[in-house]
């Protein structure tokens, strides 16, 4: 939900243009030496801007094609490249990191901080106010810890059971109309401030706005599809790992709430809906979950996407956002690859390039949002349901080598955990040697 609350207003600067650049995939602008700024704002991207969104409410395809044209026409040099001046690791290492030295630092990490999980850390499920963190930090720390058990890691029962209390967590939290909200914290810093005025503003439209100490309601915005959207898919991976039933409940009525959802602006947004959809389609077999997931990704995620595999809007260039619906094209193209649909050969082609985009920025300018790393978990799972691709394993090594030489003793510092991606890359590393098998690749097979 880091963008829960942004207005149309406000949104007209994440929408840009660009032609694809000539050498390469990845544009000029992700040069930190020539990044082109934000855009500024003008009534004419304004109009545009919502003429675009009210095409992809209607899931208007050609009006999409068309608004999209003139929108990438008008920004120029700015579309395809980052809102924010882009911020690069260095030194590039892109040989092959010692699996074992990535263990025992990620292994060492997880008795660090196995006690101090986002869900030891929560207000009772049922309180006024949640004052923790937002739920997809307990499902970014269950699912690494799932992770390492499908890995095979020593101390694979205790992450299993670890990675159980946060999936029970995440249960515990969700929404009697089937969402995972957003906790409301009125006196809470940064995004609690803007939830708390979401809030007030939905109750004096009458609105049922908070249960539970969670914001359940985004008034249209979007936002909500991000943390929803996360701990669906994480709980059906959970289910199919471990058995539980409540974690397919759950991650059902999820998916029925992002059914009953319209369409939002923002790309990334659309793409956990779509995401969790498709993964249901993969799991249950029922068609009416990929037929939806075809809607959102063909409507509200794939038309954002230049030439060159970006997203044109700025907000969405961004590494971290690029790389989220990265992952979420892998699922889709699983999900139509399983149907036999005969669009799954062109989904495949659209995540390829897309990922090519990612490793080409990599490999040219080193690791970005070193902390979450959103960006090695798409490499990994493109690898895995891809096979080999050079460029996608060096950018991932590059990754990796930065975390374990450079960045972790930062995160330390802070008392915040080891990127828990980094479980998606050594999951990725023991399937490859045969040691293991991932069932977010296979679930539904």
């Amino acid at each position: 939900m880091s963008r829960l609350f942004f207005s149309v207003s406000a949104a007209i600067v994440l929408l840009g243009a660009v032609t694809v650049a000539q050498a390469g995939l990845v544009s000029t602008g992700f040069d930190p030496a020539q990044w082109p700024g934000l855009m500024p704002v003008s009534p004419e991207m304004k109009a545009l801007t919502e003429e675009l969104h009210a095409a992809i409410v209607a899931f208007d395809r050609p009006h999409i094609a068309e608004v999209k044209s003139k929108i990438i026409q008008q920004m120029g040099k700015y579309a395809g490249t980052p809102e924010e001046k882009p911020q690069y690791g260095q030194p590039i290492d892109s040989s092959t990191p010692d699996l074992t030295k990535v263990e025992d630092l990620w292994r060492k990490s997880f008795d660090r901080m196995k006690e101090h999980n986002a869900w030891n850390r929560a207000a009772p499920h049922n309180a006024e106010f949640q004052t923790g963190d937002r739920l997809r930090v307990s499902l970014r720390a269950a699912r690494a810890y799932l992770e390492s058990y499908e890995a095979g890691l020593e101390k694979r029962d205790e992450f299993l059971k670890f990675a159980k209390d946060g999936f029970d967590y995440l249960v515990s939290a969700q929404a009697s109309t089937g969402v995972f909200g957003y906790p409301y914290d009125p006196k809470g810093p940064g995004l609690k401030v803007q939830a708390a005025a979401m809030a007030e503003k939905g109750k004096a439209l009458g609105i049922k706005m908070v249960e539970n100490g969670w914001l359940i309601e985004d008034l249209g915005d979007g936002g909500l599809n991000f943390d929803n959207g996360m701990c669906g898919i994480g709980l059906l991976y959970a289910y199919k790992a471990a058995g539980n039933e409540r974690y397919l409940d759950a991650a059902k009525r999820a998916g029925d709430w992002a059914i009953s959802r319209k369409l939002a602006l923002n790309w990334n947004y659309n793409s956990f809906s779509g995401y969790l959809l498709a993964r249901l389609y993969r799991v249950t077999g029922e068609q009416r979950y990929l037929d939806e997931a075809t809607r959102i990704f063909t409507c509200g995620v794939l038309p954002g996407q230049l030439e060159n595999g970006r997203w044109f809007d700025q907000h969405n260039a961004k590494t971290q956002y690029h790389s989220v619906m990265m992952h979420s094209l892998v699922e889709f193209h699983l999900a139509l690859k399983k149907a036999g649909d005969p669009l799954a050969e062109s989904a495949k082609e659209r995540t390829v390039l897309g990922l090519g985009n990612l490793a080409e920025e990599i490999n040219t300018y080193g690791a970005s949002n070193v902390h979450e790393l959103l960006s090695l978990d798409a490499l990994c799972l493109g690898l895995l349901a891809f096979g080999d691709h050079p460029e996608w394993e060096k950018a991932a090594n590059i990754n990796v080598n930065y975390l374990c030489d450079h960045f972790l003793p930062e995160l330390e510092k802070r008392h915040m955990p080891m990127t828990e991606t980094v479980a998606t890359y050594i999951l990725y590393r023991r399937v490859k040697a045969g040691k293991a098998k991932a069932s977010e690749l296979v679930m539904g097979q």
